[in-house]
């Protein structure tokens, strides 16, 4: 051990007294460890902002779908089917669960009535869906038994009704239009009062196109206009761990074949940035950074090369005092390695630091970043080694050289 930190110490003293040779070399090398690692940062990064956008449109990876073949024609079966759904899961363990509907409103706005497609939802659902809101605060469970029922609102729907103060203010709701022939009858003028708690904040890369909608909490269909019918077509959603994914799914399927309205199909909703093919772009772009640091390390290996010959006379000394051949090979080595791992720690942090610069992050945040992952360790790792492996490189050609010089010939040059 006393004799590694000795090669190292000493290869660090003649790297300064060797300084302007290697530095043009070493430049080379920290930039092309400042781009692969940079890459492969940013790819990481780059990858959790494409899998958080794909799951708030689809959900979690191991998101399951529970989605009736048949239908109910009373809400008294629909309930019936809640219930059997609902306990099924209690008893197999999974709490991550939501019930979802999806029907259309008419909403009272300053500017008249507008349609809003609302989502019926449990509290659950924003964990499945990444849903974090801008403004006040999502559904709760408490919100399943309001007289008013609860609302969140995209960040379009809210400034369609004026901004209004969140958790007092009500706004008027109606059923389908009653220009619709299916929708004629008492549900079509029935009104109803909600209360706006939560506002979401607009969606990355998404246009303002006018489409509103919003969410509602599931328990409270029975209050709203329209709310029957979607009661009898509601579907099931529930988040369990990767690695028990397929048996839950088998359990589910054979468990739920009797329930009113079923059987019940089962289905994974996600998809990873693999899926897309996205990680084979990241080691692309990775693989020309690997050839821009090889082109480094030739760098290096002729200046090694010019730095040996220079120092044949001190080798030769050396050799005469008792240096063995081993010790010559690890020291001239040890020179390429410590010179490549300063350059790497230069590279390395200056990719961290410009990856994490706020420009860079609000970049990510724009499309779709919601949870900002850390700095991906594996870059750092990758790009300190690559720096390693590349002095290691560099530094076999120069140090057999050195062992092979002859004592004689060393010291007459």
């Amino acid at each position: 051990m006393t004799g590694f930190i000795a090669a190292i110490v000493e290869a660090y003293g003649e790297l300064r007294v060797n300084k302007a040779r290697v530095l043009l070399s070493l430049f080379g090398v920290a930039v092309s460890v400042f781009a692969m690692t940079g890459v492969l940062g940013a790819g990481g990064m780059l990858s959790s902002a494409l899998q958080q956008a794909i799951e708030r449109d689809m959900g979690r990876p191991t998101v399951l779908a529970l989605q009736p073949t048949g239908s109910v024609e009373t809400t008294g079966a629909a309930a019936r089917r809640d219930d059997a759904v609902l306990e099924t899961l209690d008893r197999l363990g999974m709490t991550q669960r939501s019930r979802t509907a999806q029907f259309s409103l008419r909403v009272q706005t300053p500017d008249g009535v507008w349609p809003v497609q609302v989502n019926a939802v449990d509290p659950d659902y924003a964990h499945m869906y990444r849903i974090r809101t801008a403004s006040g605060r999502w559904i709760a469970p408490s919100d399943q038994e309001r007289l008013a029922p609860a609302l969140v609102v995209d960040d379009e729907t809210y400034e369609r009704l004026g901004r209004p103060p969140l958790g007092s203010a009500t706004v008027t709701s109606y059923g389908s239009a009653p220009t619709d022939p299916a929708a004629q009858g008492p549900t079509a003028s029935r009104s109803v009062e909600l209360v706006i708690v939560g506002v979401l904040p607009p969606r990355p890369g998404e246009s303002r196109d006018g489409a509103l909608t919003a969410f509602v909490p599931s328990g409270a269909l029975a209050q709203i206009p329209g709310g029957d019918e979607a009661v009898r077509q509601r579907s099931y959603l529930t988040w369990v761990p990767p690695e028990v994914q397929d048996g839950a799914m088998r359990q589910l399927r054979r468990q739920l074949e009797a329930v009113p309205g079923g059987p019940i199909e089962v289905y994974s909703m996600g998809m990873s940035p693999e899926d897309l093919g996205f990680d084979r772009v990241t080691w692309a772009i990775a693989g020309v950074a690997g050839v821009v640091l090889l082109l480094g390390a030739l760098g290096l290996v002729n200046i090694s090369l010019v730095t040996v010959r220079h120092r044949l006379r001190e080798i030769g000394i050396r050799r005469s005092y008792g240096a063995t051949g081993p010790r010559i090979f690890v020291g001239v080595l040890m020179e390429s390695v410590v010179a490549t791992t300063v350059a790497g720690l230069i590279g390395v942090t200056a990719a961290v630091a410009v990856v994490r610069a706020p420009f860079v992050q609000r970049w990510f945040a724009d499309i779709g970043l919601v949870d900002l992952p850390p700095f991906p360790v594996s870059a750092v790792l990758i790009g300190l080694l690559a720096a390693i492996a590349v002095g290691a490189l560099a530094g076999i050609l120069p140090a057999a050289i050195a062992t092979r010089i002859k004592v004689i010939d060393a010291i007459r040059a």
